[in-house]
Parts: C-alpha cells; structure tokens; sequence
C-alpha cells in the first residue's frame, strides 16, 4: 500500500574538512515510500538464534541502491541501521532494521 510514509535513506560520513578532527554525520542518500511490515516467527528466531536483534521491519518502494551498514530514518524520526536486504521484485526491497541506541547528527548542507 506504500502508505507508512517516506524514509530517508543517510551514509555515514566524515565532513570534517581536511586535518580537522573527523566529524561522522549521517548525509542523505535518497528517499522511498515504505510499508511497515510485522516480523515473521521464523525471522525473529532465526535472529535470536543468531544473537541478533530485529526492531523493524519494513518494504521500500522505487528503491535506490542500499546497502547493509547504510542508516534510515521513518516517520517516526527514529535511526535505525539496515542489518539485511531482500530483494522482493523489480521495484520493492524488504529492509531488516536495528534501531540505533546512540542517533547520530545529521548533516544538513545548503548549497
């Protein structure tokens, strides 16, 4: 249904300049229409068999290239970062997501 909202999808990165001391900020990489989707038994036994945790997940719409380690932030103006992709068909990708205890900053340039 595409109607959880749009997410944005932020590296993290460096924008300290050259000799500063580094400055990690999340930069925005795109955004996407999403779904929230309940966590299936087998999915979150599999994670806490693998002593992992899953505190959403969700299914992106017109997705740009992601990659685990890659961070998003919902609706909701929580940070999570993106534990696993499954690739669902030629416009949807399912998102495993662990919410970040510690947000970090987010970059805003203005250009």
């Amino acid at each position: 249904m595409r109607d959880a909202g749009l997410l944005t999808i932020y590296t993290l990165e460096n924008i300290a300049s050259a000799g500063r001391k580094p400055e990690e900020k999340l930069v925005a990489v795109d955004t996407a229409f999403y779904d929230e989707l309940t966590i299936g038994v087998t999915r979150l036994y599999s994670a806490r068999g693998a002593n992992q945790k899953i505190d959403a997940l969700v299914r992106c719409y017109n997705t740009p290239i992601v990659d685990t380690g890659m961070y998003v932030i919902l609706e909701d103006a929580k940070q999570y970062q993106i534990d696993a992709i499954q690739k669902r068909d030629d416009d949807s990708v399912d998102l495993t997501l662990v919410r970040v205890e510690d947000y970090y900053e987010v970059a805003y340039f203005t250009t």
